[in-house]
């Protein structure tokens, strides 16, 4: 076992240099930390967890609650807050958001947990209210839209992002479009439907209740994409587009298509939100919005190192999005609208 002398020997550093750039503490240039992340690699060195969690009374585990593991959505965020945490020496736990208070309770109380990310904010805060739990351990959280939170936040504008994405089909002269999405307690929870709402109202179009299929609870698969949209055709109200929240209800809508033997896009255009590597995939290829899932993952952790470092301050990071134009869409016989 390749030892913390052999990496200092490696680096031309002394062996506190190295302790510095594994623990992630204390200053070190960038050439000096490069080599010693070089000599890690090629010897394939790993510290001695135990002892360094002893030295810095530090238990290095991070509890991260997320609502899907499943779904590569959330899947690829907790790929990038591992990256960051194994790289810093921390260990990662994963908790499916499917707990009553007193499960969450026991659960931070019963290990010693450095930090918390979570990915559902809006659902835990239902069952524990998040301004509790900057008093229990430091957290950071996603949002998937632009506003105020207690606590440190790495955020997407959803809203604008489906506001762009609807748009580009109503400038394609559609206006009959599906919204497909989910069904949430307030509207504020809900930045993807407003988006679709906000495009329609910017171009003086009405939103008709039957183009409008809310997915009950958080349900994105591509199962329940499929099963909903079925629901909307067996309606027989025509309809021209489907903006679908997600990309994995987006292919699920195709599937529905298909079976009441629907092109996309020459009889029904679809786009999803998301960019998952599937999209890219399926035939026609998706046109989509890109969230970029694992430099979010990324972000949260080195957020949450930021607050193990003894920041007291709550800020928050916002990534842009980016529309994918690929093969879903097709422009429709109307006037043209400029973009």
């Amino acid at each position: 076992m390749t030892s913390r002398r052999e990496v200092a020997r490696q680096a031309k550093v002394s062996p506190t240099t190295v302790s510095r750039v594994t623990n992630g503490n204390g200053y070190v240039s960038p050439e000096a930390r490069r080599r010693v992340l070089d000599a890690v690699r090629d010897l394939n060195y790993f510290p001695n967890k135990t002892a360094r969690s002893l030295r810095m009374q530090s238990s290095m585990e991070i509890a991260c609650i997320t609502h899907n593991i499943v779904n590569p959505f959330y899947g690829e965020m907790v790929l990038g807050i591992e990256e960051v945490a194994v790289r810093h020496g921390y260990s990662l736990s994963i908790y499916i958001e499917n707990f009553d208070e007193r499960d969450y309770q026991r659960m931070f109380h019963e290990n010693s947990y450095e930090g918390l990310i979570v990915l559902s904010p809006v659902e835990l805060n239902r069952v524990l209210g998040l301004s509790e739990l900057k008093e229990v351990l430091p957290t950071v959280v996603y949002w998937d839209w632009s506003g105020e939170s207690p606590l440190s936040a790495v955020t997407v504008d959803l809203r604008t992002a489906m506001r762009q994405l609807t748009n580009h089909l109503i400038v394609r002269g559609h206006r009959d479009i599906v919204f497909l999405g989910h069904e949430t307690m307030t509207p504020e929870e809900n930045p993807r439907y407003l988006g679709y709402l906000d495009a329609h109202a910017e171009r003086g179009l009405s939103v008709s209740s039957e183009n409008v299929q809310l997915v009950e609870g958080w349900h994105d698969s591509s199962t329940d994409g499929y099963q909903f949209l079925r629901k909307v055709l067996q309606r027989h109200s025509p309809f021209t587009a489907v903006a679908a929240s997600t990309d994995m209800l987006a292919i699920g809508a195709m599937k529905a298509l298909a079976e009441f033997g629907l092109r996309v896009p020459e009889d029904v255009s679809v786009v999803g939100c998301d960019n998952l590597e599937l999209s890219a995939l399926v035939t026609p290829s998706l046109t989509t919005v890109n969230i970029p899932r694992r430099a979010i993952g990324r972000a949260l952790m080195n957020a949450l190192l930021n607050k193990l470092g003894n920041s007291s301050e709550a800020y928050e990071t916002q990534f842009d999005t980016t529309l994918v134009l690929r093969d879903s869409v097709r422009t429709v016989p109307r006037v043209a609208m400029e973009e």
